[in-house]
């Protein structure tokens, strides 16, 4: 009887517990989840100003300049969602984030910074200024890429 009593409890704290355990499997997932789409808004707004001074899409002021924008505002809001634990699952996130916080910042400051300049860059005529910006952008994306990803 004692031993069941204990096996009763046993089950209880883990029917309890077993929930926790998938809501944070869950909220990561979301994490990764939602850093995937900021990634994949940041880079269709890249490729169109990349298309753009290309001559590969006809330039219109107005929506270069409204890329530009959105990219630099894109640029901040995905990294909060690297959050500890959200190397495993659906991700390319590299553990190298974790173990080198430091550098990921300091990845995240300069492909900020690239984009704000980029934003200014597409925002003034002649857009053909904004090449230097943009390879500065796509650099930066690289370099992050080829040390934090998997």
């Amino acid at each position: 009887m004692k031993c069941l009593k204990k096996a009763m409890a046993v089950c209880a704290v883990a029917a309890v517990l077993a929930p926790t355990g998938v809501l944070a499997e869950t909220r990561i997932q979301s994490d990764i989840d939602y850093r995937r789409e900021l990634m994949a808004a940041m880079d269709w707004n890249l490729v169109r100003i990349a298309q753009t001074l290309r001559h590969q899409r006809p330039y219109d002021a107005q929506r270069f300049a409204a890329e530009g924008r959105a990219l630099a505002a894109l640029a901040p809001l995905a990294w909060v969602a690297f959050v500890p634990g959200s190397d495993r699952g659906a991700t390319k996130a590299s553990v190298r984030i974790w173990r080198e916080p430091q550098a990921f910042a300091k990845a995240v400051t300069r492909f900020q910074a690239a984009t704000q300049a980029l934003a200014q860059a597409t925002s003034h005529a002649p857009f053909s200024q904004a090449a230097r910006p943009l390879e500065q952008v796509a650099s930066a994306c690289r370099s992050c890429h080829h040390r934090f990803m998997r």
